[in-house]
């Protein structure tokens, strides 16, 4: 899932680093590019792609070099605080919300002014890069504030109440959550992979859940190639052996209801919760019709894949390719 230790210190994504992955070759089918939008469109509507050509051409040299081995490439694009100082002034003047003791300074992403242009910027990407064999997938990260998971925010008391003083309502946050896959409506043949959690919502001014959200976009979603939108991939960023018991065990059970009603149409991708990873979290993966798994990377005094035995990661991948279940141990 690459580094993305970047976006949370507002700074620019450096050249990705495949260093760690070289030692695994036949372990893994791709990697994740991760950018933030402050990077890729420091004016409005002046798009840069530098910085992200740059590791595409990273990546394309690292193939030449491993042509049995090949990597495909999934974009992550940051909105949220990775987004530019003047698209966070757009509808009104930015806000300041606080999550976990750390203040971040955020546009009004609800308003129509700062979704046409997130929504500009997606177009603007597909254009570029749709046609480019190395991409195979886009994360969508429409809505997202506090990582690219659109579902994930803080609904604090603090922070609602800074949010409905600048305008923002649970509607508008909803209507932002239904109208994201319009915003990849340009990605004609790449794949748009997108992050399920179950929504929350704000009633007499407490965050309760409210599945049904969820449950609509994720319907939208599975039926997006059938009505002409992008192809679009479910997904959740909570993969564990613990995913159909826990939290986002509603997730994992919509994704298998999508599949039985239309067998063979709905796929899937996951990113591990943290970064430990086990045997029997991606073969529930693979039971729920997954292509394929993010693992963390070894950064920041863990160890990520790194602590997987190469030739388990090997299985893993190969597993995943073909659908094969597992035979896990322990």
């Amino acid at each position: 899932m690459g580094v993305q230790s970047s976006y949370h210190q507002d700074a620019p994504f450096p050249t990705v680093d495949l260093s760690t992955i070289t030692p695994y070759a036949g372990a893994f089918g791709g990697i994740v590019v991760n950018e933030n939008w402050l990077q890729l469109e420091p004016s409005p509507g002046a798009e840069v792609w530098t910085d992200l050509d740059a590791s595409l051409a990273v990546v394309s040299q690292w193939n030449a070099s491993h042509p049995a081995t090949l990597l495909g490439v999934k974009l992550r694009i940051f909105g949220g605080y990775g987004a530019p100082s003047w698209a966070k002034s757009l509808g009104g003047a930015p806000i300041t919300i606080v999550t976990k003791g750390v203040s971040r300074m955020y546009g009004r992403w609800w308003t129509d002014s700062y979704r046409k242009a997130w929504s500009a910027l997606q177009h603007a990407l597909a254009a570029h890069y749709d046609s480019n064999p190395l991409v195979r997938a886009v994360s969508v990260g429409s809505c997202a504030t506090l990582t690219g998971e659109p579902f994930v925010g803080n609904l604090s008391p603090p922070a609602v109440q800074v949010m409905e003083d600048a305008g923002w309502t649970p509607q508008a946050q909803q209507n932002c959550l239904e109208g994201a896959l319009a915003d990849y409506s340009g990605w004609v043949h790449t794949p748009v992979d997108f992050a399920f959690n179950p929504y929350r919502t704000i009633v007499d001014g407490h965050a309760v859940l409210d599945q049904a959200v969820t449950n609509g976009v994720m319907t939208s979603c599975a039926d997006s190639r059938r009505k002409g939108g992008p192809d679009c991939v479910l997904g959740n960023n909570a993969l564990s052996d613990a995913s159909t018991s826990g939290g986002p065990a509603a997730i994992y059970a919509q994704i298998n209801s999508l599949w039985q009603s239309t067998p063979g149409h709905v796929s899937a991708y996951f990113q591990t919760v943290g970064a430990g990873v086990d045997c029997t979290a991606i073969d529930i993966a693979i039971a729920h019709h997954a292509t394929g798994v993010e693992l963390w990377p070894p950064n920041f005094g863990y160890q990520g894949f790194a602590a997987v035995p190469t030739a388990d990661l090997e299985a893993w991948n190969s597993a995943l390719r073909t659908g094969h279940p597992l035979t896990c141990s322990g």
